[in-house]
């Protein structure tokens, strides 16, 4: 496309830029997301051993030998992983596995995946591609005269020497407003069921008890809560005596003893694997910026001629490397805030007592946090072109910018 254009700074308001850049390469990601297994196997086959298709669930005496057998099968085992639910730390076979592990494996191999993580993954994701499709409908799909006309008013409000990095934050805010207003309602849906279930892990992982297990079959109880002692039991001293009441005594401090594995070592590696509840890793945030990273080669081919005068450059090239140092800031210091900022701000609305206006305030919230990111990001645009255009005179505000947007990060992220 760029050769039938005769170079890249031809290819300005061109229509199939949106879709070959950020929809095409979405699409792959989505196929690859929910069929990459199938492509994957044939080169680097997994084995998984499944507790519910693996072990006997009427034969009991072939339960109670594959129970046994179970660290054998952890032993061959190169990691653990968890598929967490609301009531996984509540049933006891799945205590049974994290025993074992426990004693044959180590915590640092057991992977909790929480299953509200792929729909908030998935949910963050469209949510970006509407976004990415506003942005390009609002740059590109409005008249220019529209826009240069209300350039032309902002600047004629503010002082000559701010009227470049103004305009850009007061223009990049206001359409992220526009944008972020269709998202506000699923974004706040999510970003509620992410709250409730993460806190209800970190809850149960706290206040866990295996004697308080939920158990389908009332015969498996006995079974399972011995193996699990057996796992856990501390050697006995050579002048203990084996009556009844020191093997009870010994099989309480074991249960006790696997209590304090799931409460310590194992929340440890959850906090910091998932993190606490108002926190989301960077790379994930990352990940669910994906649309806008794509978007960002969009942006920079669909400026022609007129925008690159507009932003004060002479050349495309020179506006082009520009314009990718920016966006690449933006990606990585700008655009991940949206969630952490996102998630404290729904924290205070949840405080709230009444459910209605919690609602209202979540949207509010979904509303806010987004502006306040592309607050942010207007600033990055504005100061880069500043700095191109005026030199040492724009570069200090733009580092006085950047050591902001390093510690913003550090407080949002550094800590869980």
């Amino acid at each position: 496309m760029i050769l039938r254009a005769g170079g890249a700074g031809n290819l300005g308001n061109n229509r199939l830029l949106l879709p070959i850049l950020v929809y095409l390469p979405m699409g792959v990601f989505f196929l690859m997301f929910f069929f990459g297994q199938h492509a994957t196997h044939p080169f680097w086959p997994t084995s998984l051993w499944v507790d519910r298709a693996c072990a006997h669930q009427t034969d009991h005496e072939l339960k109670r030998r594959q129970i046994q057998a179970l660290p054998v099968f952890v032993a061959r085992s190169s990691s653990m992983l968890v598929l967490w639910d609301d009531e996984y730390f509540q049933r006891l076979w799945c205590q049974l596995e994290l025993a074992t592990f426990a004693k044959y494996g180590s915590v640092q191999k057991v992977n909790i995946l929480p299953l509200w993580l792929a729909p908030w993954l998935l949910s963050a994701l469209v949510i970006n591609i509407g976004a990415a499709s506003g942005w390009n409908f609002l740059w590109y799909g409005v008249s220019p005269d529209v826009l240069y006309s209300l350039v032309a008013a902002i600047q004629g409000r503010i002082p000559e020497t701010l009227s470049e990095p103004v305009t850009s934050v007061i223009i990049v805010t206001l359409f992220g407003s526009m944008v972020g207003l269709p998202a506000s309602i699923p974004w706040a849906i999510a970003g509620k069921a992410k709250l409730r279930s993460h806190e209800l892990m970190l809850d149960q992982m706290a206040n866990f008890d295996c004697r308080a297990a939920q158990c389908t079959e009332p015969a498996d109880r006995l079974l399972v809560q011995q193996q699990v002692q057996h796992l856990f039991r501390a050697p006995l001293e050579p002048s203990c005596s084996s009556d009844s009441v020191e093997v009870d005594q010994i099989d309480d401090k074991s249960l006790d003893a696997f209590n304090g594995y799931i409460q310590g070592p194992l929340r440890s590696v959850v906090m910091e694997n998932v993190g606490a509840r108002l926190h989301v890793p960077y790379g994930l945030c990352l990940l669910a910026g994906l649309p806008m990273t794509f978007y960002s080669g969009v942006d920079i081919l669909q400026c022609d001629e007129a925008c690159v005068a507009s932003n004060g450059f002479e050349a495309f090239s020179s506006y082009m490397k520009a314009s990718m140092v920016t966006w690449l800031v933006n990606i990585l210091l700008v655009y991940p805030i949206f969630y952490p900022v996102f998630l404290r701000m729904l924290k205070r609305a949840f405080s709230v007592q009444r459910e209605c206006l919690q609602f209202f305030l979540a949207v509010i919230s979904s509303i806010v946090s987004l502006s306040y990111g592309y607050f942010c990001s207007g600033w990055v645009f504005g100061l880069f072109y500043s700095w191109v255009q005026h030199g040492i005179v724009g570069l200090l505000p733009l580092l006085a910018l950047l050591v902001i947007l390093v510690l913003q990060q550090q407080c949002l992220f550094g800590n869980y």
